[in-house]
């Protein structure tokens, strides 16, 4: 059995991928709400903030499981089947996202690019002077 220190270790290192997949997820949404409904879409991330935040509270009953008594770790254990649900559609919706997320800024950075080359440009041909 590994001691409690690398248990904490394990614990935090997915912790902190599962926060930053569903920052990443968040992040995307909001742009979308605010994108599509520019009257409501602030209220709406903030509502989305909020379930973000609390469909990721079963990690605290997950850290401090071992000094729970059998009754309140057995109640606690009705919340871990919709958070294991809601963690398997956040890193379903960062595999499905992260192409989209990639081409769309890899279009920003090479626009970016042909901005700034396009002045840079120097025409080195022969001008011909056409008279009629």
């Amino acid at each position: 059995m590994p001691s409690r220190i690398w248990q904490i270790a394990a614990f935090l290192i997915v912790l902190s991928l599962s926060v930053l997949l569903h920052r990443f997820v968040f992040l995307n949404l909001k742009r979308v709400l605010l994108r599509d409904y520019p009257k409501s879409g602030e209220r709406m991330a903030a509502w989305a903030k909020v379930l973000f935040i609390a469909m990721d509270t079963p990690f605290l009953f997950l850290y401090f499981r071992s000094a729970m008594n059998e009754i309140v770790a057995g109640l606690t254990t009705a919340i871990l089947y919709p958070f294991a649900v809601w963690q398997a559609v956040m890193i379903m919706w960062s595999v499905v996202l992260m192409p989209f997320v990639m081409w769309r800024r890899t279009k920003s950075l090479r626009s970016f690019r042909r901005r700034n080359t396009d002045d840079d440009i120097e025409f080195e041909g022969q001008l011909e002077v056409v008279t009629e």
